[in-house]
C-alpha cells in the first residue's frame, strides 16, 4: 500500500511535498489528513523559525498557543509507541508540551536532530521542496523564550493529501485545552527549560 503524500502549496508558488507514515504514527497521520481535508492549514503561516534548524506551522492562532477542542496521543517510543522514525533532516514532527498534547502544530527539521528521537512524534518526511524549507529557515526571526518567532510571514495557500484511494478516518481524540491553559503550559515549559538548560534543538 502506498503511503499518503501531502502537498503544501505556498502562497509564493513554491511546493513542499511530504510522505506520511501511517504504519509508524497512525493517529498522527489520520489527524493530519483530516485537518487537511477540511482546509485547516490553508492560510496559516510558519510562525516559528529556528534559523537553519527548524520551521514550524499549524497553529490556528499563528503563535504556538492556539487551542483545538482535542489532542491526540504522542506516538513515540517514550510514550509506549513503536515508532521507528528518526529526526533526520526533512523529518516532520508534531509539537507538544507534554505527552498526549499534540494536535495541529507541525514542524520540519532542517538538520539531523537526534535529541528528538523517541521523545517526540515523527510522522512524515519531506520528499520534495527542501530548498523552500531551507529558505524559510533562513528568514529573520526574533527570540521569545525558548523559541524564535518569524518576522517575515510565509503563508500556506493550501494543504492537500493524496491517499491513493485509502480512507484513513478520524483519529482517537483526547481531551483538549483552552487558550488560557495552552498559554499557561507554554510558560511552564519555558520556565522548566530555563531551569534545566534543556534545549529541543
Amino acid at each position: 500500500m502506498q503511503n499518503p503524500i501531502a502537498t503544501m502549496q505556498m502562497k509564493n508558488g513554491k511546493v513542499i511535498k511530504m510522505e506520511l507514515f501511517p504504519k509508524e504514527a497512525p493517529e498522527s497521520v489520520k489527524n493530519f489528513i483530516s485537518l487537511s481535508k477540511r482546509g485547516f492549514f490553508d492560510g496559516l503561516y510558519f510562525w516559528r523559525i529556528e534559523n537553519g534548524k527548524l520551521i514550524q506551522s499549524g497553529c490556528p492562532d499563528n503563535d504556538g498557543a492556539g487551542a483545538l477542542e482535542y489532542c491526540i496521543k504522542s506516538e513515540c517510543k517514550e510514550n509506549g509507541v513503536d515508532n521507528k522514525l528518526k529526526f533526520t533532516r526533512g523529518t516532520v514532527g508534531l509539537g507538544r508540551f507534554e505527552f498526549n498534547t499534540e494536535n495541529s502544530d507541525f514542524y520540519i527539521v532542517l538538520v539531523d536532530t537526534p535529541q528528538l528521537d523517541d521523545k517526540f512524534t515523527a510522522f512524515a518526511r519531506v520528499i520534495e521542496g527542501m530548498d523552500e524549507a531551507d529558505r524559510i529557515g533562513s528568514l529573520e526571526s526574533v527570540e521569545d523564550g525558548f523559541l524564535h518567532r518569524a518576522v517575515e510571514k510565509v503563508y500556506i495557500e493550501t494543504m492537500t493529501v493524496e491517499t491513493f484511494g485509502v480512507e484513513y478516518g478520524e483519529p482517537e481524540k483526547l481531551k483538549g485545552f483552552t487558550k488560557e491553559e495552552v498559554v499557561a503550559k507554554m510558560n511552564e515549559v519555558m520556565e522548566e527549560r530555563k531551569r534545566t538548560g534543556f534545549k529541543v534543538i
